[in-house]
């Protein structure tokens, strides 16, 4: 089936993503659509006013109402064969923090692992990097965001209530648009240094922006809950745990944060 989209023509001065937008109305998934055979170059950007079929993290369902959050992936098929894969998570985690500072004071937001972008220790914005591989090699990297902009606290009131806006954080309603190109400048950005120097600097910039580590967390590996201190990320993007007196790595997990009080 043939989907009708539009072109945007932005003004954005950037080296890998491209300038030119693809817009759809209405898509099942903007990650599924670059997944498929297609013939966009690398750096192609797709944004969606809306999603029938949005996913996160672990296969979960990613809601939002139309035209008021930003839905949009990003296609990579170049320079990406010597990267690592989970440091693009955490390069677009880092982006997005970056993509968004001139909008929410720098004190208000924090990212969580792996890939969770927060404000006020809500989450903002997920990220889903999933690729397209043959013969046991990846040709391609798609990242799909979905940050949430305009929606009102009655949304999340009633099934989302660890998540958050920028509109619900500030009073202040903004342009897609803005945050879109702040977002895409920054990830451009990160790219263009990723290519440049050793992907550990990733993961160092990421630590920075992470107010969790040191600090007393829980992590449900869909199997068991554990109970330590946030010890530090593995070379490969693990997230390390010290409990018992002993060091466990977890690469799939949800984790919350343990107050004073022991409440979460």
């Amino acid at each position: 089936m043939f989907l009708k989209y539009k072109i945007i023509k932005s003004k954005l001065k950037t080296t890998i993503l491209q300038s030119e937008i693809i817009h759809f109305k209405s898509i099942d998934s903007t990650n599924k659509y670059l997944l498929s055979k297609h013939n966009h170059p690398n750096g192609t950007v797709v944004l969606a006013d809306f999603q029938t079929a949005g996913r996160g993290r672990r296969q979960r369902i990613w809601q939002s109402p139309e035209a008021e959050s930003l839905l949009f992936s990003i296609f990579l098929n170049e320079n990406i064969q010597t990267v690592p894969l989970y440091s693009f998570t955490f390069l677009t985690a880092v982006s997005v923090y970056e993509g968004l500072l001139p909008f929410i004071p720098q004190n208000h937001l924090a990212l969580k692992w792996p890939n969770d972008v927060l404000i006020n220790g809500k989450k903002v914005c997920g990220i889903l990097v999933e690729t397209k591989t043959s013969s046991n090699r990846t040709n391609s990297i798609v990242i799909g965001i979905g940050i949430n902009v305009n929606q009102d606290s009655a949304f999340f009131q009633r099934e989302l209530k660890q998540a958050t806006s920028l509109f619900c954080s500030t009073g202040c309603k903004f342009s897609r648009m803005e945050v879109l190109s702040s977002v895409l400048i920054s990830i451009d950005k990160n790219l263009m240094e990723l290519q440049q120097r050793v992907y550990t600097d990733v993961l160092e910039k990421w630590k920075n922006y992470c107010p969790y580590l040191g600090e007393k967390i829980k992590v449900d590996d869909d199997k068991n809950i554990y109970e330590g201190i946030f010890k530090d990320i593995s070379q490969n993007g693990g997230l390390i745990l010290e409990t018992g007196g002993k060091e466990k790595i977890f690469h799939a997990a949800d984790i919350s944060i343990v107050k004073e009080n022991g409440n979460l």
